[in-house]
């Protein structure tokens, strides 16, 4: 595991105590304190030089958690060494990136697995069944709610190096729209700014921002993001049908609630670590799975691609002003 923020030791503490067939041997990171102290906790070798790691070790697979500029530079070498891969979302901070990827995945021949794990949800399976068995009649529409109670670290909060927020945060979003419709997004319009955060508007991100968008079947959605929430974290989805609607997430915390002469007070929804904690697993469990009988991951590098040119687009229309067209 290379990489290890808060989402980096998530996946390493999975694959060394969860992932069944899969042995972790090390774990890396640029900051040797940070390596050293999580390869103790998990009893397996640490690096600070992730070149050395891989010559070393020679996995037949490396998860990359690293922060999304790194990410290139990051596939390509295990690409070249002949390592599968399982990157962190998104796949890249731009498409140029993301085509190169996609380019050397193909050249190399290696299985490369994106980190969409809302698709390994079971919730989210669930609807996806329900939609599939005819449930909802014909879909129409998908409708999203995404709200973050806190911004992004302080290199993500540059488009430069993350990809801002069509790319950094609402990668999920276009891929479970794709995931969820059985379609492809081929047109956006943005409308959005930076209502709150000052040094955000000042590297040229958004904080706030309302996607309409097409599919190629002629079905539309709308998306609508934000970088802060007060009372938690808002992730809620709707795909609306002829005969029916799918209602996907919650604004609350039902676990526990306060009912006083006052009222009923609810909390917040539990951040990303809690909400996806199984899919976390179960999409590290597929990619294992993957690898050993040989077949693509069922989240690949297409569908990071595919974010990628979303995301782009949607960057152009928010500076054009414009609805902007997808060639697929």
């Amino acid at each position: 595991v290379v990489g290890l923020g808060r989402i980096g030791k998530i996946h390493a503490e999975n694959l060394r105590y969860r992932v069944r067939g899969a042995k972790l041997v090390a774990v890396v990171d640029l900051l040797e304190s940070v390596a050293r102290n999580v390869g103790e906790a998990l009893n397996v070798k640490w690096y600070a030089d992730y070149v050395r790691a891989l010559e070393v070790e020679k996995p037949d697979a490396v998860i990359i958690a690293t922060p999304t500029y790194l990410h290139k530079e990051n596939i390509i070498l295990a690409a070249k060494y002949g390592i599968n891969v399982f990157t962190e979302k998104p796949l890249a901070p731009n498409l140029n990136d993301a085509i190169e990827i996609y380019n050397t995945v193909k050249k190399y021949g290696i299985k490369l697995q994106v980190g969409f794990q809302r698709r390994f949800d079971p919730i989210y399976q669930k609807a996806k069944q329900f939609i599939e068995s005819g449930g909802i009649g014909s879909p129409i529409a998908f409708i999203a709610i995404v709200r973050d109670p806190e911004p992004p670290p302080s290199w993500a909060r540059d488009p430069k190096l993350s990809g801002g927020m069509f790319a950094d945060q609402l990668s999920h979003d276009f891929d479970i729209a794709r995931y969820l419709l059985n379609d492809e997004i081929v047109e956006v319009y943005v409308v959005g700014d930076s209502y709150i955060y000052e040094d955000m508007r000042a590297l040229g991100d958004l904080d706030a921002a309302a996607i309409v968008f097409k599919t190629k079947r002629g079905l539309h959605g709308a998306i609508h993001a934000t970088r802060r929430f007060p009372y938690g974290y808002e992730l809620r989805n709707e795909v609306y049908g002829s005969e029916g609607v799918v209602y996907i997430g919650t604004n609350r915390d039902e676990n526990i609630a306060y009912g006083t002469k006052q009222g009923l007070v609810y909390f917040g929804a539990p951040f990303f670590e809690k909400r996806w904690a199984d899919a976390y697993l179960e999409e590290l469990q597929s990619f294992i799975n993957a690898i050993q009988s040989d077949r693509d991951p069922l989240v690949s590098v297409i569908d990071g691609l595919r974010a990628a040119q979303i995301a782009e687009a949607c960057w152009q229309s928010y500076r054009e002003k414009r609805p902007i067209k997808i060639s697929m």
